[in-house]
């Protein structure tokens, strides 16, 4: 039995797994991008209409809003814009040679797989950095890419899929702040391409900011525990530093600020001052009859008219009540099955076993972090600006959601996918607590082995065709085929529980 789990523990850690891993990941992802309808669940249509709108625009700079964007809301005033500019040239490409629809979208799909691939790289890379083995960091990324919604977002267009690397690579380059600051060798060079970055990742995704200013406010407390009363040496470095870069660096670091802080304050900057909000409320900005075109708007509308009314009253008034449904339903909706348009985007509950395995991880991992804090975080400012970024994202994620609660009365922003960028960064944190309280080595490997085993029962891609009917497939006769063969065959290994429960624990039921 020792030699057994040895060898296992070897294949975990290494490169023929990891290599396994991303093929795998490509794969799942690749045939739900060939066999799911457009638009897919996640605001699919939303990012390529608006791809489409800046594909007639060289420039980002929106004065007024587009012709004909009125669904997509206040268009010019969107702060997550770059993604859809950025994606607008391949596009422009694309629709020379690729006349359909369908192939369009799936070429985009297939790119967007490329950018989530990836972030899978480089977060593989923070994983390592922070300590944590090779084994336990490719075991924590098969059990990543076997999460439903992960190889459902990567196959479709969304903006998610460029936060993922930018998040990774943008938190790389804190480490090496981090490291910087530690040795009292400060580079002008190093911070300012860090602050450069963050307000472009920003401009990808408002969603981002927590993640910008939680890494801020960490260097920040880190530059005053490191130099004390010495703040002036700090900044004198800096100009030490100025004075070594070269001409060609110097030039980039200013055409850089200048360019990503001008972007910054044409959006989110203008937004604040005249809107007092880095996302205005579409009627702030647009008449109330255009922002009915645009569906999410128009539905948090109609939802606060009945507030108002008092047809709609508040289910959880209590806001640690409250907290316990956000957590059930992202918990929930990072393994649910989501049809397309043909029924209206029908929710199908998770698979029993891997959803199973998640909540075991999530209260195993939860508790060893509280009983094991002072031991993984000793001394490792990484996995610490790891925790402090999860920590500023979750409680930023949580207050909007309580906030548009307040004003609808219904439960939104509840959506698994959001946790997707910072999930890798708890899972470092989690993973080091659990090797802890694991002190056995066998230990490790066994939970490993029965929660892997766990997600491999209907986990990733298993999910969607579990799940899945020829109403889900694009329409073409091929893809319908290949769909319901593997339905067949995944319907006689996985163990799927019924599509319909009537308790919200619904796996007990």
């Amino acid at each position: 039995m020792p030699k057994v789990l040895s060898r296992v523990a070897e294949y975990f850690r290494s490169v023929k797994f990891y290599r396994l891993i991303l093929i795998l990941f490509i794969l799942e992802s690749v045939w739900i991008a060939f066999s799911a309808a457009y638009p897919q669940a996640f605001d699919e249509n939303f990012h390529f209409g608006l791809i489409k709108v800046y594909s007639h625009y060289w420039l980002p700079f929106l004065t007024s809003q587009p012709p004909h964007a009125d669904a997509f809301g206040a268009v010019a005033r969107d702060p997550s814009y770059l993604y859809h500019y950025l994606m607008s040239f391949p596009y422009r490409i694309i629709e020379l040679f690729a006349k359909s629809q369908m192939s369009q979208v799936i070429i985009l799909r297939l790119i967007n797989i490329g950018l989530f691939s990836w972030g899978i790289v480089l977060f593989r890379r923070i994983l390592i950095r922070v300590g944590t083995s090779k084994a336990l960091t490719n075991l924590i990324l098969m059990l990543f890419i076997l999460i439903p919604i992960v190889p459902q977002l990567a196959a479709q267009i969304s903006y998610d899929n460029l936060l993922m690397p930018l998040t990774a690579a943008f938190i790389l380059l804190a480490f090496r702040v981090v490291d910087e600051i530690k040795n009292k060798q400060a580079s002008i060079w190093t911070i300012s391409m860090l602050l450069i970055f963050g307000l472009f990742i920003s401009l990808v995704k408002y969603a981002f900011m927590p993640i910008f200013a939680g890494a801020i406010l960490f260097l920040a407390v880190l530059l005053y525990q490191v130099n004390r009363h010495k703040i002036k040496k700090f900044f004198s470095q800096l100009r030490v530093s100025w004075a070594k870069q070269r001409t060609l660096a110097k030039a980039v670091i200013i055409i850089l600020s200048i360019v990503s802080l001008g972007m910054f304050i044409q959006r989110d900057g203008v937004n604040l001052v005249v809107y007092h909000n880095l996302q205005p409320n579409c009627s702030k900005v647009l008449s109330v009859k255009q922002c009915m075109a645009y569906s999410p708007w128009a539905y948090n509308y109609k939802n606060h008219a009945k507030v108002i009314s008092g047809a709609s009253t508040f289910s959880y008034t209590n806001p640690v009540v409250y907290f316990s449904q956000w957590v059930y339903w992202m918990w929930y909706r990072l393994f649910f099955a989501v049809n397309g348009p043909k029924t209206h985007f029908k929710n199908y509950p998770p698979l029993p076993l891997p959803s199973l395995a998640m909540a075991i991880v999530l209260i195993a991992g939860t508790y060893a972090i509280i009983k094991w804090r002072k031991k993984i975080f000793a001394k490792n400012l990484y996995l610490v600006l790891l925790f402090v970024i999860t920590l500023s994202y979750l409680v930023a994620l949580m207050g909007q959601g309580y906030v548009t609660y307040r004003y609808t009365a219904v439960l939104e922003n509840m959506n698994g996918r959001y946790l997707l960028p910072i999930m890798l960064l708890g899972a470092a944190v989690a993973g080091q607590a659990l090797s802890v309280a694991f002190k056995q080595r066998s230990r490790k490997i066994i939970f490993a082995l029965l929660i892997l085993v766990l997600f491999l029962q209907g986990g990733g891609l298993l999910t969607f065709i579990t799940r899945s009917n020829p109403t889900w497939d694009v329409h073409n006769q091929t893809v319908v085929k290949v769909n319901n063969v593997a339905r067949k065959v995944v319907k006689n290994v996985v163990v799927k529980g019924s599509r319909h429960y009537g308790t919200k624990v619904w796996f007990f039921n």
